[in-house]
């Protein structure tokens, strides 16, 4: 039985010297790839922001999608920054952000946003920009912070009717399990080896900014904390209630931006009722409008931003001169 005694001794140290490798070169990484903007600290932690532009009117804050890094929306914040002031950030354990243990409530997020904005004295009123999971928290900020907000852009986002059946608790559930499998196989660097075969720079993205987008979505903390953003709106049903109704926005500007082609593979189950949900989200507002990006399906961002742009510029443009 020796060879089984080697064997075990062989695979311990493979075991030691991943992690060991893994851990060095996630140092490297951060000396590499330093935060572009602020770290703003909120309660012992510090969170990453990027602020652009200095027209006047309302500042434009971005919340990005489930496993979605703040990088994604760069390309996006520089055609912005040309006519309005735009802010991006990460949420827990997303790039420079650092992350938080166990399981968040979508108001521990939204709260983490409004400290943020707050300690780096970010300038309201705010357009507040939720792309998929997005949505719901920027719904909810405005919920709790009225006064802060002036705008909604909501860039496909789910409406509570497509969340709250047990379909998508198991998408959200399956999600979980595919992000716990991808913490674990981050630990030991298989997922930065298979990173390193990804070398197609997304448009209107520079080389460097790609590089360390890549090199954060590579770390157990992403994949933790992009397990947790799906499953947590299965966790709070009440939450999301509170939000619905149709007026329940008065007048406040909304945009609902929504895709024309379906979602694709396991996330097909999102697809049933969607397009009503995205009419009762224009429907929250009495000066809601509906869009369709005919030529998208879920990431917008990337294939059709012209839409998104337009549509900012038009509501800060209006903003600006009521």
């Amino acid at each position: 039985m020796n060879w089984v005694y080697w064997l075990f001794a062989v695979l311990a140290v493979l075991v030691a010297v991943s992690l060991s490798a893994e851990a060095v070169l996630e140092a490297r990484d951060r000396a590499r790839f330093p935060p572009p903007g602020q770290l703003v600290e909120v309660q012992g932690r510090r969170l990453s922001l990027v602020c652009k532009g200095h027209a006047a009117g309302p500042t434009v804050i971005v919340e990005q999608g489930a496993g979605s890094p703040s990088t994604l929306w760069w390309p996006l914040q520089d055609r912005l920054a040309a006519f309005t002031r735009v802010c991006t950030y990460d949420r827990a354990g997303y790039q420079w952000s650092d992350p938080v243990a166990g399981e968040r409530t979508l108001e521990a997020r939204v709260n983490d946003l409004h400290s943020v904005l707050l300690a780096a004295r970010v300038p309201g009123p705010y357009v507040l920009v939720g792309h998929s999971y997005g949505g719901p928290l920027v719904r909810l900020y405005t919920h709790l912070y009225p006064t802060e907000v002036v705008g909604l852009v909501l860039v496909d986002t789910p409406e509570e009717a497509v969340i709250l059946r047990p379909s998508y608790d198991e998408y959200a559930k399956k999600i979980r399990y595919f992000a716990k499998a991808l913490e674990i196989a981050s630990r030991f660097g298989l997922l930065r080896v298979a990173a390193a075969f990804m070398n197609h720079v997304p448009a209107g993205m520079d080389e460097k900014s790609y590089q360390a987008m890549k090199a954060a979505m590579v770390r157990p903390d992403f994949f933790r904390a992009m397990g947790d953003d799906p499953i947590s709106l299965s966790r709070e049903p009440e939450t999301l209630r509170q939000l619905s109704g149709a007026g329940s926005l008065k007048d406040l500007a909304v945009v609902v931006i929504t895709h024309r082609k379906p979602f694709p593979g396991p996330a097909a189950v999102l697809e049933e009722g969607w397009i009503d949900g995205q009419r009762r989200l224009a429907d929250l507002s009495s000066r809601g409008e509906l869009l369709v990006a005919e030529q998208s399906n879920h990431m917008i961002p990337l294939e059709e931003p012209d839409i998104i742009v337009n549509a900012i510029r038009s509501m800060t443009n209006t903003l600006t001169l009521r």
